[in-house]
């Protein structure tokens, strides 16, 4: 191994085996110059190439592992996620996910059916009983008779688009039925898809 001094430029032949890769305290004989020389780097062997790679490879993994768990709660969230920013709702249905309200998380309250002559005004509200926000469901309602005939169907959407966590919607109709029968109401919360 060649090594020059820094100071005077004299060139000296040295046993590399002498000099540690940290490096070696020299003196110039010569001008008496003291610098640390290092060793020549020893080319890199299959193995550290290969640990190198595999470093390379578990980062990579990684980052693949951290966007598909990511990737997949947007994807099993969306329902929750549009309710709070719902100009995402026309990306997911492009894509071909649909969004529809989570009917486990609301529930019909305060059922209030009164007569008047013919006319049956049926008032109530929709409540989210989750702790996120939900989107509103269309609600059925039916009126059946006495003998279970089903006198009158229909699909009537809440006062509001998004239910926010453990508040309610309102919903009112007013139907009108020829005679004085004893009727039944049902109202049940439909899955259908949300648009916007």
């Amino acid at each position: 191994m060649l090594l020059t001094c820094p100071h005077c430029a004299t060139i000296f032949r040295v046993d590399g085996k002498l000099i540690s890769m940290q490096g070696q305290s020299v003196r110039c004989s010569m001008c008496h110059h003291i610098w640390t020389a290092t060793s020549i780097s020893m080319p890199a062997t299959d193995l550290s190439v290969a640990q190198n790679r595999l470093k390379s490879l578990w980062k990579t993994f990684f980052a693949v592992l951290l966007a598909a768990a990511l990737l997949s709660s947007v994807i099993l969230h969306r329902g929750s996620i549009t309710a709070y920013a719902p100009f995402l709702i026309n990306g997911f249905n492009a894509i071909g996910l649909t969004i529809r309200p989570a009917l486990s998380q609301l529930q019909v309250v305060r059922l209030n059916a009164s007569y008047t002559g013919d006319t049956m005004r049926l008032s109530g509200g929709l409540r989210n009983i989750g702790m996120w926000r939900n989107h509103a469901a269309d609600l059925r309602v039916t009126v059946r008779g006495a003998d279970g005939a089903v006198l009158h169907e229909i699909t009537l959407s809440p006062d509001h688009d998004i239910i926010n966590a453990k508040a309610e919607s309102g919903f009112f109709v007013q139907l009108a039925f020829a005679g004085d029968t004893e009727m039944q109401v049902t109202v049940t919360p439909l899955a259908n898809r949300v648009y916007r």
